[in-house]
């Protein structure tokens, strides 16, 4: 499971200090506050690039001919099923160019893992993890936030009965 494209990120890099360094090699005798507005639109458009690139993948969806039976939205991934056709897409954030594909009858050994906080009332993050072809995997399904707690006892229990869905989906003999 490819999460993260180098080469993308790579080019991005080099693409954007091209549309940076271009301005800023004509404009050389320009006031400071100009090379701070072309420097934050730089940060701004490298850090915004690929979120908007997932979210518009995200929206054009599935090839034609998939049949989406779930859809799990972790954290940083989509994830479609195609029970039929015995399919599973996902898209990741930091690899947003395409939509992957693969057989289920790859995928084995799926389970959910929940970590608590120390008391146990909160939840600090949940996993789904499984073996595509004996390489292990895991997916954050959603974590806790400076500001964002997930109560054990109420958000958390959907949290895992969601996951735990995942879970059951993947781990069919296929």
């Amino acid at each position: 499971m490819k999460k993260i494209n180098y080469f993308y990120l790579i080019c991005t890099t080099f693409m954007f200090w091209a549309v940076v360094d271009g301005p800023l090699c004509i404009f050389s005798y320009c006031p400071g506050w100009l090379v701070l507005v072309l420097l934050l639109f730089y940060v701004v458009l490298y850090l915004m690039g690929m979120p908007l690139i997932y979210v518009i993948n995200k929206r054009r969806g599935v090839k034609n001919g998939f049949i989406t039976s779930y859809r799990m939205e972790a954290q940083w991934t989509t994830i479609w099923i195609d029970c039929a056709g015995k399919e599973l897409a996902y898209l990741c954030m930091f690899n947003p160019l395409t939509i992957h594909y693969l057989p289920l009858h790859f995928i084995d050994n799926a389970k959910v893992e929940v970590y608590y906080s120390k008391d146990k009332a909160y939840i600090d993050h949940v996993n789904c993890s499984f073996c595509i072809n004996n390489k292990q995997n895991r997916i954050r399904v959603a974590t806790r936030g400076g500001y964002d707690l997930i109560e054990a006892e109420t958000r958390g229990k959907d949290l895992i009965n969601m996951s735990q869905q995942f879970v059951d989906i993947l781990n069919r003999d296929w």
